[in-house]
């Protein structure tokens, strides 16, 4: 289970995510790949939307986990 980090809408079904709600809604399966696009930066935002709840491949979830750090939307200024 991951957690979105921003307010988003998922091009694959449409669905808004709002910061702070779990991804994927209503108990989707979603692949490895789907994941590591939007937890990284390689998809249309530039930035992660989601993080992970849970430890991949283990029973422990996380409680509390640190929040990450919000990314800007803004791009630096070039000369």
């Amino acid at each position: 289970m991951y957690k979105s980090i921003a307010t988003w809408i998922d091009l694959e079904d449409n669905h808004l995510y709002r910061d702070g709600e779990k991804y994927p809604h209503d108990g989707r399966e979603v692949s490895a790949e789907r994941i590591a696009e939007l937890s990284g930066t390689q998809n249309k935002a530039g930035f992660a939307l989601i993080y992970p709840l849970a430890i991949p491949n283990r029973e422990t979830s996380v409680d509390e986990p640190a929040e990450p750090k919000k990314a800007t939307r803004g791009r630096k200024k070039t000369n």
